[in-house]
């Protein structure tokens, strides 16, 4: 699409050129222009409202009018932020610990993070007494409670969430009138029978009245993560749910200042919602497909096993189970003569850790206090 003239040459496959000519035909608009909609090519839309809807199940009726295309996950949550923020009365639920695009990005728009802390006990689960009390606690120094920040699996936490802890931060929303952004990136990365991936957008549906149609959620993807890692085409979506027309106005007006997302990510998100299927493409680029995606899961599911084995392997250092994600999230414990030392100097022990690990390793990491 990008280099028309490779289409009647032999080197890509006939499947290939299907593809091209089956995008080109359902685009009102050429790769190098503007697409006529800020919010992405209608046919990129509705090819995720289908993906939504074969994903959730019967309950979800994905309405394509509700799909943005983005630069990128980081994109979605900027503009969610900047729908949601008005000023430092305003805050945002985060998880502990925490991705630090959040805390950097309600920095930026001059809003405020409460924090609220995931349980290592319950393998980075939800403690909703915790959230309950933050909430309460925000309340009481007069801050507006606007969202709440959930990532699903974790990041950096290797955790995939229940349905229960789904449905109390549902609960929790409604009760409270909170809008849910459900970082959803990695639900391709899992690793474990027992922790699927469960979208909120799912949940919510089949939670049925009061919740289904008043709680208010921002479902985000991006073609960054999951098992195509192509970071660099910033490609991704979101889909909002429950807002009101005005709301949905205002997300529109957002979305017109940048006049739309770049055209290779908007069909990079295609490829990533409607991949190689039986009956539409050849036997072998099924089978091509299969085999290469199966591989690349294969590889990170391993990896993901040692990472957990090999922390858990060695003295003073424990971790979770890693179920979802690329990430894992070990504890070190640091010996009486390591806090003394770390005292001495009169740095933080994670700090003076991380140090002596890139001098005496040449490892780069960041102390736990990076992650809140």
């Amino acid at each position: 699409m990008i280099y028309p003239q490779i289409i009647g040459s032999s080197l890509i496959s006939q499947d290939a050129k299907n593809r091209v000519e089956l995008l080109q035909s359902n685009m009102s608009s050429p790769m190098g222009a503007y697409t006529s909609n800020s919010k992405g090519h209608n046919y990129v839309r509705q090819s995720i409202a289908r993906y939504i809807e074969e994903r959730d199940g019967p309950a979800v009726n994905a309405d394509w009018n509700n799909i943005y295309l983005c630069n990128g996950a980081s994109e979605a949550v900027r503009t969610s932020f900047k729908l949601l923020l008005r000023d430092q009365k305003d805050g945002v639920m985060v998880p502990i610990p925490q991705y630090p695009l959040y805390s950097a990005l309600l920095a930026l728009d001059g809003g405020t993070m409460v924090k609220y802390y995931l349980d290592e006990e319950k393998n980075w689960g939800l403690d909703t007494n915790d959230i309950h009390k933050r909430i309460k606690n925000a309340k009481d120094l007069g801050i507006n409670l606007r969202g709440i920040v959930v990532i699903n699996p974790g990041n950096p936490t290797g955790n995939v969430l229940n349905r229960g802890d789904i449905e109390d931060i549902i609960r929790i929303c409604h009760e409270n009138e909170i809008v849910i952004c459900a970082d959803e990136v990695y639900q391709s990365n899992i690793y474990t029978d027992t922790a699927p991936f469960i979208s909120f957008r799912k949940v919510l549906a089949e939670m049925g009245d009061p919740y289904s149609e008043s709680v208010e959620l921002i479902s985000m993807h991006s073609v960054s993560k999951g098992l195509q890692g192509e970071c660099g085409l910033r490609g991704g979506y979101f889909e909002t749910v429950n807002f009101d027309p005005f709301a949905s106005d205002m997300i529109y007006k957002l979305k017109s200042i940048e006049l739309c997302s770049n055209t290779i990510g908007q069909v990079a998100a295609q490829l990533m919602v409607d991949p190689p299927k039986a009956g539409r493409e050849s036997d072998a680029c099924v089978e091509q497909f299969t085999k290469e995606r199966d591989s690349i899961f294969q590889g990170m599911q391993k990896r993901a096993g040692l990472l957990s084995d090999t922390f858990n392997s060695m003295v003073n250092t424990k971790c979770t189970k890693i179920e979802g994600a690329m990430y894992a999230f070990p504890e070190v414990i640091f010996s009486p003569k390591a806090l003394k030392k770390a005292e001495k100097e009169q740095v933080p022990a994670d700090f003076m850790y991380c140090m002596d690990m890139v001098e005496q390793t040449g490892i780069m990491t960041v102390p736990g206090s990076g992650f809140g």
